[in-house]
């Protein structure tokens, strides 16, 4: 092993032969991999990575230009809205088979498309609205910003030479406005330099903590003709696949294998950098209490909600495991707070949200699977097999008891409610359990986190769940779209409040029809803002709790059939008031997307909490002030 180290260190053997000769000398995998990282010059693994695509200059219109870099960073979908200053854009797709168009009928809709796509396809979704809608699409972008994912919203702005005139739809310092909710923001200032911003954006959104970028280009710059380079994504493409620390690996190991009664928690980071697998070995390994993704701020669910370990949401205050001595975070900001006498340890991969909001005892930036995998490897050099098997068996005893006597107490709500006549919530959360397939993508818009989401199964083998920190409404079903645009092998359904839906609008039904795109979409239908009429009454108990007026959360009067307005965009539905037929509705739906159609459930369930009975709201008739009838 000597002697390959040194031939490694004098430049003498290729990396991918280094790599070799450690394995047959009997080093595991990862350390195999972290040896050569270390010994193998930059120079070598460059070379061993294969030759990089050289970089191609063309002749063209700026919207060629543009769409152009687009194709050469990999980029197969492009959401967009028709605009007039975008026109070369289009023109240059039109013979363009590399790229897709998917239009949307909304700027919001095109944002939540390309979000959803990204999420689940790990590229960068692209769009492209109109320059006066942008305010539109802002809405959306929200949840896009906060949740860190990587999104290129590009607009054509009104032309250098009319700019600051204050044309009918030009407004000024329409860049900087963008700042608070995008990692950055760029103009093109001439058509040569169109490929190179773009491919800048391109790699801003992309390169973790990714997030949406912002490019306008002026619209005679897309019109115009130049000569420009256009570079392939290899070129661009930066890995920050971090180490962490190896001193603080180490620590860490012993504090997990000396803690009494340590427990873990998992966030959106696990999910961003495909450490699933690993955060799940580290936890049977120490036999490891797991918690997590309990409410608002998280949108994915890494961690196998059924796995015997996993004990549901964090809090600081937690009546089970009680008084934890170590508290070790994996990727999730909105767990990395203190509990009462526990050393706080939080992994994050965005050094930005690292200690933000809290303090922590000991923090490490580093890819999550990574560092979950030195921690393993970490953990095992420390100890042996059988006193880590005695160490787990001790701890994850009390942890499946507790989780069995979660999994009895589901069954005995959906056991209750088999019985009445209204559709609860938790009853179609029992159907949809039933009825979807374990590979499912649920996207939801839908205030269920307490409601819903613990009565079926996510994460592992079973179905993903896809949502928002920031919970903007409207956008569900878009998203969905585009899920299924980047996993169209999967089933895809949306699951969104009526609340959502009125705020998105069925625009996003309008595509899922032209692009055959088979999702259920389902509207948790209880005419009602339930959720938030419930905190406003419980939080505050103002004059609305104590004359039981709503004087904003009620949605009925009129009462939209949903299933109708989806009909009106090309989408077969029905509306679902019984719970016998749940079963039937939701084999239909799948039936039609088996098909390759899209499909509505508007099931319209009860309301509950403080104030549900109410359909009272502050009435007013405008036609009754009118003087006279016209």
């Amino acid at each position: 092993m000597k002697d390959l180290i040194k031939q490694a260190l004098d430049n003498g053997i290729s990396r991918r032969k280094l790599m070799k000769g450690l394995g047959a000398a009997g080093l595991g995998a990862t350390a195999v991999k972290t040896l050569a990282d270390t010994l193998t010059p930059a120079t070598a693994r460059a070379a061993d990575a294969g030759p990089v695509s050289a970089t191609r200059t063309i002749t063209a219109q700026g919207g060629t230009l543009f769409t152009q870099q687009l194709k050469d960073a990999g980029v197969e979908f492009m959401f967009a809205n028709p605009s007039t200053g975008d026109g070369p854009i289009y023109d240059s797709l039109v013979n363009e088979p590399g790229i897709q168009l998917i239009k949307g009928i909304q700027e919001g809709a095109v944002v939540a498309m390309a979000d959803g796509y990204a999420r689940l396809s790990g590229k960068t979704g692209v769009c492209g609205i109109a320059n006066v809608g942008l305010p539109n699409g802002m809405t959306q972008l929200v949840n896009t910003y906060k949740d860190n994912i990587p999104v290129l919203m590009v607009v054509a702005a009104f032309g250098t030479d009319v700019a600051g005139r204050d044309y009918a739809q030009d407004y000024d310092h329409q860049e900087p406005m963008m700042s608070p909710i995008t990692k950055w923001f760029w103009m093109a200032e001439s058509t040569q330099g169109i490929p190179d911003v773009t491919r800048r954006a391109l790699k801003f959104a992309a390169t973790p903590p990714s997030g949406p970028v912002f490019l306008s280009i002026p619209d005679n710059l897309l019109k115009a003709e130049a000569t420009a380079a256009i570079m392939d994504q290899k070129r661009f493409t930066v890995s920050m696949k971090v180490r962490p620390d190896h001193a603080d690996v180490m620590t860490l190991a012993k504090m997990l294998i000396e803690a009494k009664n340590p427990i873990m928690t998992v966030g959106d980071e696990v999910t961003m950098g495909q450490a699933e697998k690993d955060v799940l070995e580290l936890a049977e390994l120490l036999g490891l209490t797991v918690a997590g993704q309990g409410g608002q701020g998280n949108w994915s669910k890494p961690f196998p909600t059924r796995h015997p370990l996993f004990i549901g949401g964090f809090q600081s205050t937690m009546r089970f495991p009680g008084e934890v001595d170590i508290h070790l975070n994996m990727g999730d900001q909105g767990a990395e707070r203190p509990m009462k006498g526990a050393t706080l340890i939080s992994i994050r991969s965005n050094p930005t949200g690292l200690a933000r909001a809290n303090p922590v005892d000991l923090g490490m930036v580093s890819d999550i699977r990574l560092a979950a995998r030195d921690i393993i490897d970490a953990v095992k050099g420390m100890a042996t097999k059988e006193r880590l098997k005695q160490i787990a068996d001790d701890r994850s005893a009390r942890t499946r008891d507790y989780h069995a006597s979660q999994v009895k107490m589901r069954e005995m709500i959906a056991t209750d409610l088999n019985s009445g006549s209204e559709i609860k919530m938790e009853r179609l959360a029992v159907e949809l359990e039933a009825g979807l397939e374990k590979d499912t993508i649920y996207v939801s818009d839908c205030d269920s986190g307490r409601t819903m989401d613990p009565l079926l199964s996510w994460g592992g083998a079973d179905k993903t769940y896809i949502s928002t920190g920031p919970n903007i409404l409207g956008w569900g079903v878009a998203a969905a779209t585009g899920a299924k645009l980047a996993r169209p092998n999967r089933p895809v359904v949306s699951c969104v409040g009526d609340g959502s839906m009125l705020f998105g609008g069925p625009q996003p039904l309008w595509s899922q029809a032209r692009y055959n795109a088979p999702v259920t979409n389902i509207v948790v239908n209880n005419r009602s803002y339930n959720n938030e009429r419930n905190r406003i009454w419980s939080f505050i108990a103002g004059q609305q709790f104590k004359t039981g007026k709503d004087m904003l959360c009620y949605n009925g009067s009129p009462d939209v059939d949903f299933a109708k307005a989806a009909q009106a965009f090309g989408v077969e539905g029905e509306v679902v008031k019984d719970p016998a037929q749940l079963k039937p509705a939701i084999a239909r739906a799948k039936k039609a997307n088996v098909d390759g159609r899209p499909y509505m459930l508007d099931i319209n369930v009860a309301r509950d909490g403080v104030g549900a009975a109410s359909t009272w709201y502050p009435a007013y008739s405008i036609a009754d002030q009118r003087t006279r009838k016209v």
